[in-house]
């Protein structure tokens, strides 16, 4: 039976419909074939191809060979070498492409993906990243961060070495800044920041959780958007990587690793995108982590959005939540 569910978090509706997945052929698990497989002894991001990568921002080494990188993207969307500002185009406004574009090279192995990484890739791909994030706050012309991974060709990831993106903003996105102000005004009138409210109401309806440990919890979100979509959510009052001690990130890997070896032995090599969500640097300040938790998301993209999501922006879901945790927990 098909039905509608609300999303308290994006005050949106949900639209499950789990008869449009009828055969196992429907899910879309199968390896991307990459062009840059047949020719991957070519790849930029391998070891020993430094030198096919434009100059290197950042690195985490470990007995003298570097285990992670950060890179500018040679593709890059924008750029931190023009005037940051707006002008009139006639009757039109336009705003130079301002910011900065990076890529987090995961791992110095072409064919390791992600379900395939221990506790210690996962530490210093997270290590990378805050080092980012603290470093990008620094330059005051950046607003807002999107911090972003794409696995697999149908979830947008362009070569198949695994990688991440980085993007910094001279202002905060609309759909952004409206949850931020969501966020502010509940916490205005509840005192209780609304993440932590939506945990707590899982926690008690105990159908959608994965797995937690003492600091972090993943649950499959009541109204979730997308097919055996999970958030990762701080239980501690943390708004950003940059406020993380070695403990945090400690417990954000263990459970982060462990999420991902479910996710292989349950769907396969299915495609997602990973959104890292950190507070904006826009009006940042102490009284940030009251209203503000850091958490992850991690949409498969199982199900292709089509006309009906584009005209009413209700999206279509085609495993309830329970059900997907429930598969989840099986794959132990």
């Amino acid at each position: 039976m098909s039905e509608f569910r609300y999303c308290k978090l994006k005050k949106e509706w949900i639209l499950f419909a789990p008869e449009r997945l009828r055969r196992p052929a429907d899910l879309n698990n199968k390896k991307d074939i990459h062009p840059s497989v047949l020719i991957h002894h070519s790849c930029p991001f391998d070891a020993g191809k430094e030198e096919f990568t434009p100059n290197e921002i950042a690195r985490v080494s470990q007995n003298g060979k570097w285990k992670c990188r950060v890179v500018p993207n040679l593709y890059n969307a924008l750029s931190i070498d023009v005037q940051a500002g707006s002008s009139r185009d006639s009757f039109f406004e336009k705003c130079s492409g301002f910011g900065a574009h990076e890529v987090v090279i995961e791992t110095p192995s072409h064919k390791r993906q992600i379900w395939d990484y221990d506790y210690n890739n996962f530490a210093n791909y997270f290590a990378i990243i805050q080092e980012r994030v603290i470093n990008l706050q620094k330059d005051n012309r950046f607003a807002y961060l999107s911090v972003f991974k794409n696995q697999g060709e149908n979830a947008g990831a362009s070569m198949e070495h695994s990688h991440s993106q980085i993007l910094a903003l001279p202002f905060i996105p609309k759909k952004i800044k409206e949850e931020i102000e969501y966020k502010k005004e509940y916490y205005k009138e509840h005192k209780r920041a609304l993440l932590d409210d939506l945990v707590y109401e899982e926690i008690q309806y105990n159908k959608n959780i994965v797995a937690q440990n003492s600091e972090f919890i993943i649950y499959c979100p009541y109204a979730s958007e997308f097919a055996f979509e999970v958030k990762i959510v701080s239980k501690k009052k943390l708004s950003s990587l940059k406020e993380f001690n070695k403990s945090d990130l400690s417990a954000l890997c263990d459970i982060v690793d462990d999420f991902f070896k479910l996710y292989h032995k349950a769907l396969g090599e299915v495609p997602f995108n990973m959104i890292i969500k950190n507070a904006p640097y826009e009006n940042y300040n102490d009284k940030t982590k009251e209203y503000y938790r850091f958490n992850i998301e991690i949409k498969p993209r199982i199900y292709k959005q089509a006309g009906f999501e584009l005209d009413t922006d209700i999206s279509i879901n085609v495993v309830l939540p329970e059900n997907a945790s429930k598969i989840y927990k099986e794959s132990k």
